[in-house]
């Protein structure tokens, strides 16, 4: 196996183009025998190749003696004449801090350490150990879960073009017998064998069973059926992104996601499901902590009578449907007052909102010769006649007690029941940008302008505005 190990390691990286010349690779390295055949066969590549090393060690926490993993692994790096970087957390606090399970906050510690080494490093990629058993597990288990197609693809050779696993090819016998060969002895986690998690229990109990009463080969075959139900789930996932694109309302104006909720529903379940985790996965990076349940209530949300409702979701998330818009509301994430007076002839950036208006002031019929202006829709372009206005002038979110008189209205309206008229979702108001001057509200942005200080025929000057954000073409 030897003879065979590094070369089938060699040719598995090439095709999936792992590594590009010249790159620094980190190695993840738990002193395991996976990540130690990670760390041997790509040395024994590294020149071929033309990449550079860097070992990396995470220190969970968990266990007393886990400490000298952190040693044992640093020794084999030094032995390979390669760079070390080790970290220590305190996993079980973390779990409290971050209210997540012990896989889910594992995870999450590991890859923040890899992403932090990286930056330090500059490394450009990060190989892992993951093999054949490893992707027949994961399928176990999210079939045990109810994870659908989309956690029975199991484990990528490749994950965001940057998280590599070359060994994806290998069963955990043919590492063990090629550590052997080489004469390494491995360190042996105790958590690998804590029945308490779902994961070993089907490493040391379902898989013996299923190979044992129904198929030798079960590793190779569930294999082969994560592989292809991610070429499956990619081409869906290439349909949804399309209509994620397509209900994904332009005027939000926070980090929340809102969908046109009639939109969403002329699509099949099946991409409806998949537009729902890109929304959870643009907002808080990953969906390993959502199960059936939660897609099935937010599918009850969508579909029953009620015009307004409102679900919990797993880290700090919150969804809602108002009316007939779907929004995903992040809890963390707090909207605070902002204020930025307006300069009436230039620029001014609203860094609260990531947004700019542009303003200038001139004589409207010398711009137009003919005498026909034309008067913009007052959604994020706008026009006012000057002499009304009385400077300076500001942009701020809304205010206890703001009323307007709308554009083509008698009398004035409190912006709370505006908002409420325009159906506008509550997570929503107080991010959307006000021209005020004085007492006055000029315009609410995205929806129109006050009928005071409108464009007449007799009007000399005006005030011309543009307002520009990064997802708002107007």
């Amino acid at each position: 196996m030897k003879a065979r190990f590094v070369p089938e390691m060699h040719r598995f990286i090439l095709q999936h183009t792992m590594i590009e010349d010249g790159e620094t690779v980190l190695v993840a390295v738990s002193g395991g025998a996976d990540s130690l055949a990670l760390l041997y066969g790509l040395h024994a590549l590294h020149t071929q190749l033309n990449c550079h090393l860097h070992v990396v060690h995470l220190d969970h926490g968990f266990r007393p003696d886990s400490a000298s993993d952190a040693k044992f692994v640093h020794e084999h790096a030094i032995r390979l004449g390669l760079s070390f970087t080790g970290h220590a957390v305190d996993l079980p606090l973390l779990i409290k801090q971050w209210k997540l399970s012990v896989e889910a906050a594992g995870r999450k510690a590991r890859y923040d350490f890899y992403e932090s080494v990286c930056t330090k490093v500059g490394a450009t990629k990060v190989a892992l150990g993951h093999q054949q058993d490893d992707i027949a597990e994961t399928v176990l288990m999210n079939l045990i879960r109810g994870s659908g197609t989309t956690g029975l693809k199991g484990i990528k050779p490749i994950r965001d073009g940057k998280y590599i696993r070359p060994l994806s090819r290998f069963t955990r016998e043919e590492i063990e017998t090629y550590l052997k060969v080489k004469g390494i002895v491995p360190r042996q986690d105790s958590t690998n064998t804590d029945k308490r998690y779902l994961r070993n229990r089907i490493r040391h109990e379902l898989i013996p069973l299923l190979e044992q009463n129904y198929n030798p080969n079960i590793k190779t075959g569930l294999s082969k059926t994560a592989e292809i139900l991610r070429d499956e789930s990619k081409y869906l996932d290439e349909i949804a992104f399309a209509l994620y694109d397509s209900c994904r309302l332009s005027f939000t104006q926070s980090i929340n996601i809102i969908l046109d909720r009639d939109v969403f529903l002329k699509h099949h379940i099946v991409l409806q499901r998949r537009v729902l985790r890109h929304c959870i996965t643009d907002i808080i990076g990953q969906v390993s902590d959502y199960s059936y349940e939660h897609y099935q209530a937010m599918h009850d949300i969508i579909n029953v009578d009620k015009p307004n409702a409102v679900i919990a979701l797993p880290h700090g998330l919150r969804f809602r449907r108002c009316y007939q818009q779907l929004i995903f509301e992040n809890d963390s994430v707090k909207t605070e007052d902002f204020e930025y007076p307006l300069n009436p002839s230039g620029i001014t950036n609203i860094t609260a909102l990531n947004a700019e208006i542009s303003a200038r002031i001139y004589r409207i019929y010398n711009e137009s010769p003919s005498g026909t202006v034309t008067i913009p829709d007052g959604t994020y372009e706008a026009m006012f006649d000057y002499s009304k206005i009385e400077l300076p002038m500001i942009i701020r979110n809304r205010q206890e007690g703001d009323r307007f008189q709308p554009y083509g209205m008698q009398g004035t309206k409190k912006i709370k029941d505006f908002f409420i008229d325009a159906k506008v979702p509550l997570c929503e108001r107080d991010r959307i940008p006000m021209l005020v001057c004085g007492n006055e509200i000029l315009w609410i942005i995205g929806f129109t302008t006050n009928e005071r200080f409108k464009v007449h025929p007799q009007t000399q000057k005006c005030l011309h505005l543009h307002y520009a954000r990064d997802n708002i073409v107007s």
